[in-house]
């Protein structure tokens, strides 16, 4: 799979990106909603995980900017949210959330729901 990770904390994606690879999927990065966009409009990617809180653009925007111009499947990260919070997102478009902390186990599910 052709995986999409966008989070402004570089630790975090390179967690998410050594998590996907060593699963033997392909993995791409972007520090914020703005840069995603544009890798989006340009490359198909299978899944893309995203958190919630960034600065430029936040999970929420691109969310909603994301799904103009693709179908693929979107999981938003976060360590904070509340039920409505997590509604909010499904009825933007979200596939799914996945909340911080999180271990592999839970990032590699994702993936296999998805093959």
């Amino acid at each position: 799979m052709r995986i999409l990770v966008i989070d402004d904390e570089a630790n975090i994606r390179l967690l998410l990106t050594e998590i996907f690879s060593l699963n033997g999927h392909t993995v791409e990065e972007a520090e914020n909603g703005l840069i995603a966009l544009k890798m989006v409009k340009r490359v198909h990617y299978d899944l893309i995980m995203m958190d919630k809180r960034m600065p430029v653009m936040n999970g929420e925007e691109t969310l909603v900017e994301m799904k103009k111009c693709t179908d693929t499947p979107v999981y938003v990260i976060s360590a904070f949210q509340s039920a409505d919070e997590v509604e909010r997102l499904y009825q933007l478009g979200a596939s799914g959330v996945l909340t911080k902390p999180f271990g592999m186990r839970e990032v590699l599910q994702i993936a296999e729901k998805l093959q």
